[in-house]
């Protein structure tokens, strides 16, 4: 017999909503269903909306059938409104580019689940976009849609090769070559979904792509690679100043190469044959990377660092659920250390860095870091010997620049490109490319090349062999 009520289920006599895979893409999440504490007079079952955590008492089977009957009657209005909305869209007789990122937009890639870790599933299976990638396609989208209005009302299959090469020109000139180019990119892959949807057929370009192939200027790569002398001011900076979880970061991303997001994501799940397993966010692949002594040592500090914290939260915690919470927080390997001086607020709240604030974090860091930290006299003001000595040529340096520095010291260290791409996870397709694309020229590099040559012609090398 079909469940009547299928979105509840019932565990030890406690009901709770469970949304469907369809339903969480939607953004519903998993509730217990609960009243209030305190419930206002006014407060009814049907009161309660998914992802609200109530802590009073559990619905009784009458109440949980009665808030099942509300939701679903609620979900059948929805889905009427959006039929009837669709009905009433007039027929149009042309297929726009703007209807294009319109129609893109809706599709499923860009419906990002709201739970994190089924987000992130979603993500590895390639079936949804990275947060980072959808503001990242909008954004590059915008740039045209705000510089040529016309353009974007313009037919799909009127566009051809020169139209959108005379775009991309303007663009160069208007925004520089990396954004022009980004815009096009972005304006292929739109175009290349569409088409495979039967949506247009690039009719006026005969049938091809007409974003593809425009010969675009390819601008040089930024390369910042960190000094020796760089890098321990900036962890010296972080650690003097307390926020020694973003010297945790430094040095995780100097000894592993890997991304600020991957980074930031990682777990700490024990080692693999004493390696750290990485998941990347942008790629998806799995690397496992052997602990440098230097990383070693930090992760272990930031273990002792937060052990109280950790097992007084799990003191507090009273239910299971609340117990794995705590666990899964500690468990990723960099957590926000900052103190909360605000009353009534818990003294530490280790939680995940998002991004955008690391970033922010960071970048005070550096801005120290450039300026030194100088001891103080008696009335506060600066006196010699510095504690830190300021290091001006950070002025430029970025947080992406550790992941060019981890890959040029490997290979002044002799390491190869197969070994430095097992280490930062790229593709054996783009091995080629990892010189081009982060290695500076570097005397000691050439150095090395003609030490090499030079033990080689000594050795009596011939470039003929014998047979």
């Amino acid at each position: 017999m079909k469940n009547p009520h299928p979105h509840v289920k019932w565990r030890e006599g406690r009901p709770r909503f469970e949304p469907g895979p369809a339903l969480r893409v939607r953004g519903y999440k998993a509730t217990d269903l609960r009243w209030p504490e305190d419930a206002p007079e006014a407060w009814k079952v049907t009161s309660l909306k998914p992802g609200v955590k109530n802590s009073g008492r559990w619905f009784s089977k009458g109440e949980a059938v009665d808030w099942s009957d509300a939701f679903v009657r609620s979900l059948e209005k929805a889905a009427k409104g959006r039929r009837k909305a669709k009905a009433a869209r007039p027929a149009e007789r042309i297929y726009t580019l703007g209807r294009l990122f319109e129609d893109w937009y809706g599709s499923r890639k860009f419906q990002i689940p709201a739970d994190p870790a089924e987000a992130m599933r979603q993500r590895h299976a390639g079936n949804v976009y990275s947060p980072k990638t959808v503001k990242d396609y909008r954004q590059k989208a915008g740039v045209i849609e705000q510089y040529d209005p016309s353009l974007w009302a313009s037919p799909v299959d009127a566009l051809t090769q020169p139209i959108l090469f005379g775009l991309y020109e303007e663009l160069v000139t208007e925004y520089g070559i990396a954004t022009a180019r980004g815009a096009i990119a972005v304006l292929s892959i739109a175009l290349g979904w569409g088409r495979k949807r039967g949506k247009f057929t690039f009719r006026a370009n005969h049938g091809a792509n007409p974003a593809k192939d425009l010969d675009m200027a390819t601008p040089p790569p930024r390369i910042r690679v960190g000094t020796r002398a760089e890098i321990s001011t900036l962890i010296a900076v972080a650690d003097h100043v307390g926020r020694l979880e973003i010297g945790d970061a430094i040095v995780l991303g100097l000894w592993t190469g890997q991304r600020q997001g991957d980074r930031l994501a990682l777990q700490d799940k024990g080692l693999l044959n004493g390696r750290r397993i990485f998941r990347q966010a942008k790629t998806g692949a799995l690397v496992a990377i052997m602990e440098a002594p230097e990383w070693r040592a930090r992760l272990a500090a930031a273990i002792e660092r937060r052990r109280s914290a950790k097992a007084e939260q799990l003191l507090k915690a009273s239910a299971p659920e609340e117990r794995r919470a705590v666990e899964l927080r500690f468990s990723f390997v960099i957590l926000d250390e900052a103190r909360d001086t605000r009353p009534g607020r818990p003294p530490q709240r280790w939680l995940p860095f998002r991004g955008m604030h690391y970033s922010h974090v960071f970048a005070e860091i550096r801005a120290l870091a450039v300026e030194g930290i100088p001891s103080r006299g008696p009335h506060g003001e600066p006196v010699e010997p510095w504690i830190i000595p300021p290091c001006p040529s950070l002025a430029d340096f970025q947080e992406r620049d550790l992941r060019d520095t981890a890959v040029t010291w490997m290979a002044l260290a002799g390491a190869t490109i197969p070994e430095i791409i097992n280490v930062t996870g790229h593709s054996a397709e783009s091995a080629v490319q990892i010189l081009k694309h982060y290695l500076a020229r570097d005397a000691g590099m050439a150095d090395a090349a003609i030490m090499k040559m030079v033990a080689w012609y000594e050795a009596g090398g011939e470039t003929e062999i014998g047979l």
